[in-house]
């Protein structure tokens, strides 16, 4: 009994430690204000957090080298993809339509009083004109106390027989900021499901409940693969359990992330003892991972006194993890297994597990 109550106290703290994720605005509304250049390079740190997270904690204990065995497991996984401070902040080049407020700020930089004959004129062209602007702040991971910045690069524009010179302006979009506000480590979490041992393959099944994320929707996935061990095929044992698996998976976060991720792995480790036994293991890893991201994006330009209606953004990102090397230890203690693991890639990610089985 004491053991079930371990295994779902550790059910219930993953699932809290996933659904803590605090964010300041509605992520919708975040986007919908950056075009499709400036909200790729917003959410692009999740998208190989998202992939990484994926593609880590499938393998702890490799299928022995048997014809036919019984393998029964199931576990709770965590996983830990980190950011590093360099991907907190994003710089962006793009088109981008100012405001009316926005013209007036750029006109008053410049010099230009609203009682300035001109004015109007310069107002209107700024503001039905599409320019080719810099955005900067921080990224979708970055600090709540920053805002974007989009950098007007300066017009001459010529009325009434004369030019008038507009000198390059920053604004400050202040609901454009870090939506995650200076998180460290990305989480995600499954229920992982481990039956074999069939010609030495075991075969698992990965699942997440949807669960609401706060200001991000609901969160679910799941996966399935298999790893195989052909030392079943061999008359002498080898010293080592060897594994090659494949994996596959698919997440979705709401209505704007959709992932789907992939990965063969080739692996190693060593059972010591039995009853009570400790197991390290090692793997080298090539993985995919690709993410659509949707939402609608609201834009200044306004036609005939009119503001255009929304646009629908899609874009489509790849994780930025190709190959990736882990290592990691299992402790089994009669019928619990706890283990962990680190990977070493462009995205590292951490990950650790307990489950109950045969």
């Amino acid at each position: 009994m004491k053991r079930n109550y371990t295994f779902f106290l550790s059910v219930i703290l993953l699932l809290s430690f996933l659904t803590k994720i605090q964010a300041q605005d509605d992520l919708e509304k975040t986007l919908s204000k950056l075009s499709s250049s400036a909200g790729k390079a917003y959410v692009n740190p999740v998208i190989s957090a998202f992939g990484s997270n994926l593609n880590s904690g499938w393998v702890s204990v490799l299928p022995s080298a048997t014809k036919l065995g019984f393998r029964l497991n199931v576990k709770v996984i965590g996983m830990g993809s980190f950011f590093s401070d360099e991907v907190k902040k994003f710089n962006a080049a793009g088109d981008f339509f100012f405001s009316s407020s926005q013209a007036d700020q750029i006109l008053q930089a410049s010099g230009y009083a609203t009682n300035h004959p001109a004015y109007t004129t310069l107002k209107n062209e700024l503001t039905k004109t599409t320019f080719s602007v810099n955005f900067s702040g921080p990224t979708i991971v970055g600090s709540k106390n920053e805002g974007l910045k989009v950098k007007f690069p300066g017009k001459t524009i010529s009325a009434g027989g004369q030019s008038y010179t507009l000198q390059p302006y920053e604004l400050s979009i202040p609901e454009v900021k870090g939506f995650l506000d200076d998180l460290k480590i990305f989480p995600t979490a499954a229920v992982q499901a481990t039956i074999g041992t069939v010609m030495g393959t075991n075969v698992s099944v990965r699942y997440f409940p949807s669960v609401n994320i706060e200001d991000m929707g609901k969160f679910t996935f799941w996966g399935i693969g298999a790893i195989h061990n052909p030392g079943a095929w061999l008359k002498n044992p080898l010293p080592l359990d060897i594994g090659v698996g494949y994996f596959l998976q698919q997440m979705k976060v709401g209505d704007i992330f959709e992932s789907d991720a992939s990965q063969f792995g080739l692996y190693v480790g060593k059972t010591i003892g039995a009853i009570i036994s400790v197991s390290p293991y090692a793997g080298l890893t090539f993985e995919s991972s690709k993410t659509t991201v949707k939402y609608n994006y609201q834009s200044n330009q306004v036609v005939n006194g009119v503001p255009v209606p929304p646009t629908k953004v899609e874009f489509e990102l790849e994780g930025d993890n190709s190959s990736a090397f882990l290592i990691g230890l299992n402790i089994k203690l009669v019928a619990i297994n706890i283990n962990a693991d680190y990977k070493f890639a462009k995205t590292k990610t951490a990950s650790a597990g307990i489950s109950v089985g045969l």
